[in-house]
């Protein structure tokens, strides 16, 4: 595994991204509903896209190096 810090967000990558967060939610957040979770995910790429340093570890051992989950955030770009 290699930790990484992210230059471009390419549509693959979130793409990538957003489906690892729907299936930790999915296997985490049993409270929540599928129409709760659908619209919780509607604002993820928001979210990735206001990461200021976005870290994420990759398995070397892909031909892909697809992501895994997200091992740190940093600060957000945008101030609220």
């Amino acid at each position: 595994m290699k930790i990484i810090e992210i230059q471009e967000r390419t549509p693959s990558l979130l793409q990538s991204l957003l489906e690892i967060w729907e299936n930790s939610v999915r296997a985490t957040h049993l409270f929540l509903s599928g129409p709760e979770i659908e619209q919780i995910k509607s604002y993820v790429p928001e979210a990735l896209e206001a990461i200021l340093h976005l870290i994420v570890a990759v398995n070397e051992n892909e031909s892909n190096r697809r992501a895994l989950p997200p091992v740190g955030e940093g600060a957000p770009r945008r101030n609220r």
